[in-house]
């Protein structure tokens, strides 16, 4: 916080939270209390533990700053009164060879074998047996190495298993055959590698199974991947959220070293913020080797982003800063408070057996400048069969808090929409509907029989270029407003494109499972307040439109 260390924003964030907490606790506000003791006695464990990899192999632990930080909430943290700890859950994202490993093994056995929770059960999970190996085998190694240990606390070795016969723990690695996790009674799991997840079965089942003890913990540590769709890039988003204050979640530790979106990728500052464990576990002169070569050789760009400055694959081509949109929330924001003003809505129905989406702006005038100001909401729709698949994992989550429209069945009723536009045009004064003719032309001929504006936006890139450009520079500007609604943050982020030789800009995403459904419709809704702003509307009408009669 000195500025001392270079560190990226959100790792400056779970700095600020810890000494605003630490100073809380100290001064005896608030449910928590800080136990310094018991983040000591963690400490000295881990550092007894031998290193098992590098040029320190046999060594005594020697822990970074960083990972002592990450000591200092996990067991410093407790209920006021009680040593029972504060945090359930941890998300830990660092780029490769930082030290995540160092960390989590003696974690993990910590917790299974020193603590004296009868029965313990700790797990080094993953997606697939052999990576759960990876994790579970450090910890092997580093009980098989500490004769000490393994004779002060009765702890065995075994090829799959470690044990304390005394108190009936173990600690074994499972993988993503989620069924043969039920009936567990977690003290700990690791989630390594949780990037890699392609569902949160796994994750789930743990986070499940801690119910029985008194203070377990879900650690999931990684690095960035290109799986955005997954459960691992559902958590950074979700600790992102909680450091910002966004959301709130006391339970929850967070701590994530990366790259921020402004930095140049190739500038060694860069690189050494990424990084906490620079110049110790991190070796500059490969990481500039690495970079190197990755700056010269598109093919390896993205796996050196990911790797080595924990950027997901794809976010150089995203369309938008999430940053700039998380700044534009405003959670204090309701519908209600709208009635009867104008709007426009925008309309992307997409297929019948996923999501689609209603955008509603509100247009406004910003007295200073005189420019185009904007208030924006969503709806979004999905069928029941999707979110009992958990096709996306926080899809259950979202239909649970209001934020998804359920319809029953395995296909998004488009009825329930139209009913919900004439209900807007009710409630509201609906200027104009902006719409895709590929499967809304039908929806659109008895919206037009009842009143309603409904005015054709084709997806061409020249239809959506100048949307995109404005809603961009509003939400940069601060001339946008939204109310937070997690499902459009989630399709906003997924907007990725390059621009054609012109210039113009059109939404894409890289993969089918990253919807962008909700912003498609806010830039078609963006489209339509911008044309009757300039008093365009008419003309905008006319060659958006068919000529039809």
């Amino acid at each position: 916080m000195a500025g001392r260390a270079p560190a990226g924003q959100i790792a400056r964030l779970a700095c600020e939270r810890f000494l605003r907490d630490k100073a809380a606790a100290d001064a005896g506000h608030g449910p928590w209390a800080f136990d310094g003791d018991l983040v000591e006695a963690a400490l000295l464990f881990a550092g007894q533990m031998p290193n098992i990899k590098g040029p320190e192999a046999g060594q005594p632990l020697r822990l970074m700053p960083w990972q002592k930080l990450v000591f200092a909430n996990l067991f410093g943290f407790v209920e006021r009164g009680t040593t029972t700890r504060r945090f359930r859950q941890a998300v830990v994202y660092v780029p490769r060879g930082n030290g995540k490993t160092t960390i989590a093994a003696p974690i993990g056995l910590y917790l299974t074998f020193v603590e004296g929770e009868g029965g313990a059960e700790g797990y080094a999970a993953a997606v697939t047996r052999d990576q759960a190996r990876i994790l579970f085998e450090a910890a092997q190694n580093m009980v098989r190495r500490s004769p000490e240990f393994r004779n002060a606390f009765g702890v065995g070795v075994g090829a799959n298993a470690i044990y304390q016969e005394s108190t009936a723990s173990r600690f074994a690695p499972v993988s993503s055959d989620a069924k043969a996790l039920d009936g567990l009674n977690v003290q700990v799991a690791v989630c390594d590698e949780i990037a890699s997840h392609k569902t949160s079965e796994v994750y789930d089942v743990l986070l499940t199974a801690m119910g029985k003890r008194r203070h377990p913990l879900l650690l999931s540590i990684s690095t960035a991947t290109g799986n955005s769709s997954g459960i691992g890039k559902q958590l950074w988003g979700y600790a992102a959220r909680v450091l910002e204050g966004v959301q709130e979640d006391e339970r929850l530790f967070a701590l994530i070293y990366a790259a921020d979106p402004e930095d140049d990728p190739w500038e060694e500052a860069t690189w050494i913020k990424a990084n906490p464990s620079w110049g110790q576990a991190v070796q500059p002169d490969a990481i500039r080797a690495i970079m190197r070569q990755a700056r010269n050789n598109p093919a390896q760009e993205a796996a050196a982003k990911t790797r080595h400055l924990n950027i997901w694959v794809g976010a150089d081509e995203a369309l938008f800063s999430m940053r700039a949109w998380r700044e534009a929330a405003d959670l204090s924001l309701a519908l209600e408070s709208f009635e009867g003003q104008d709007c426009h809505l925008g309309l992307d129905l997409a297929s019948r057996t996923d999501l689609a989406a209603l955008a509603v702006v509100f247009p406004g005038r910003d007295p200073d400048t005189g420019k185009a100001r904007y208030t924006a909401f969503a709806r979004c729709y999905l069928n029941e069969a999707a979110v009992l698949e958990a096709r996306n994992p926080s899809y259950p989550g979202w239909a649970a808090e209001d934020y998804l429209t359920i319809t029953p069945g395995n296909e998004t009723d488009f009825n329930q929409i139209e009913n919900d536009i004439l209900e807007l045009c009710r409630r509201f004064r609906v200027v104009s509907v902006g719409f895709d003719p590929w499967q809304s032309t039908q929806m659109a001929q008895r919206l037009r029989v009842e009143g309603v504006n409904m005015l054709e936006f084709r997806a061409t890139t020249q239809n959506f270029s100048p949307a995109i450009l404005e809603l961009d520079a509003a939400m940069r500007s601060g001339r946008l407003q939204h109310d937070g609604n997690p499902v459009l943050e989630w399709c906003m982020g997924n907007v990725v494109g390059k621009p054609d030789r012109r210039g113009n800009l059109y939404p894409a995403k890289q993969r089918p499972e990253q919807k962008i459904d909700a912003a498609v419709a806010l830039m078609m809704a963006v489209g339509r307040a911008m044309a009757e702003d300039d008093g365009q509307g008419n003309l905008m009408d006319f060659l958006l439109n068919p000529i039809v009669g």
